[in-house]
């Protein structure tokens, strides 16, 4: 573990005075650096699902922010590629697009055909 890094992050400016949004923050922050960077590029998403639950909490806050990571992470596995086209606009460097903004909890997914 890089003891440098936990430093850096912990210590950074952080205008978030919320401690379960800066805890789950920070957690995401270490789960790339150590976890994720040694696994490589396996992520089926664009954002990947750790950048897609950083963006989501920061945006909508620690509860909703988990929920839509949670989301995300039942649909990140090798059957999302059907749902091309339905669900997801398209691919983008290999791999699926899903912006934050493509998330079920907030409003329903209506597919690219016009379809429900």
């Amino acid at each position: 573990m890089n003891l440098l890094f936990i430093i850096v992050v912990l210590a950074q400016p952080n205008h978030e005075t919320n401690p379960v949004t800066i805890v789950l923050s920070t957690s995401l922050s270490l789960y790339q650096e150590i976890i994720s960077s040694s696994q490589g590029d396996v992520c089926n998403f664009s954002p990947s699902c750790s950048n897609f639950a950083k963006e989501a909490i920061s945006r909508y806050g620690p509860l909703w922010g988990s929920l839509m990571a949670a989301d995300r992470l039942m649909r990140c596995n090798p059957w999302s590629y059907q749902h091309l086209g339905t669900y997801y606009p398209g691919i983008r460097d290999g791999k699926i697009v899903d912006p934050i903004e493509n998330n079920l909890i907030f409003r329903n997914r209506k597919t690219h055909k016009g379809q429900k």
